[in-house]
């Protein structure tokens, strides 16, 4: 069998096909949430299977990284690198879903405008990481993704703040009370994908 030296010493890629899978995963849990927010009672019968669905196959995605790592000769980045990105893609996947399915539970479809523009930055943020699984080798690149996930962190720390600052005695308060649940859950999911991008930051720092 002949094989060339390079190929023996290329990276497997599997690693990244599983990452940017798992970005893509986060990507249609926040479109499906924005969904929500945007419906009735009436157009949300399935989207409880569908939540579930995403969160499943992101597990899924995040054990074949696993599985794809111990198999490996050799990978794009170190193994645990790696490993921790995808544990944080797949955790920011089950947080937002955990979201929709409060939303879901306490018929909270008609939300402020600040989480539906929160949502918006997630998806937006899952683009990036998803663009980021193809910039390892190219450090200068994957050093202007992460000031552009930094922004939307801040901003969306922002909107967050802002949408808990809002939320006034207007509001009866068994209604007040379930806001306040989905705030919170949507807020694991930014600190989901913060604690992301600060491991992207010390990969940068430690390859450059």
């Amino acid at each position: 069998m002949n094989l060339s030296l390079s190929r023996l010493l290329a990276p497997d890629t599997a690693s990244l096909e599983h990452l940017a899978a798992l970005a893509e995963g986060m990507r249609a849990a926040v479109d499906r949430v924005a969904q929500l927010m945007a419906a009735s009672s009436a157009h949300t019968e399935d989207a409880d299977v569908e939540l579930t669905r995403i969160d499943t196959e992101s597990t899924v995605r995040h054990m074949a990284l696993l599985t794809s790592l111990r198999s490996a000769f050799i990978t794009p980045l170190p193994r645990q690198d790696l490993y921790l990105l995808a544990d944080g893609l797949n955790d920011a996947v089950e947080k937002v879903c955990n979201a929709g399915m409060l939303i879901i539970f306490t018929e909270q479809y008609r939300l402020p405008g600040d989480p539906l523009d929160i949502l918006e930055i997630l998806g937006r943020q899952a683009d990036l990481f998803k663009d980021a699984t193809g910039q390892f080798r190219d450090l200068d690149e994957l050093e202007e993704t992460w000031i552009q996930l930094q922004r939307l962190s801040k901003r969306s720390e922002r909107l967050m703040t802002q949408w808990i600052a809002g939320m006034t005695d207007d509001l009866l308060q068994r209604n007040y009370n379930r806001q306040r649940e989905t705030a919170h859950a949507i807020n694991d999911a930014i600190a989901s994908v913060r604690r992301i991008i600060v491991h992207l930051g010390s990969i940068l720092v430690r390859e450059s």
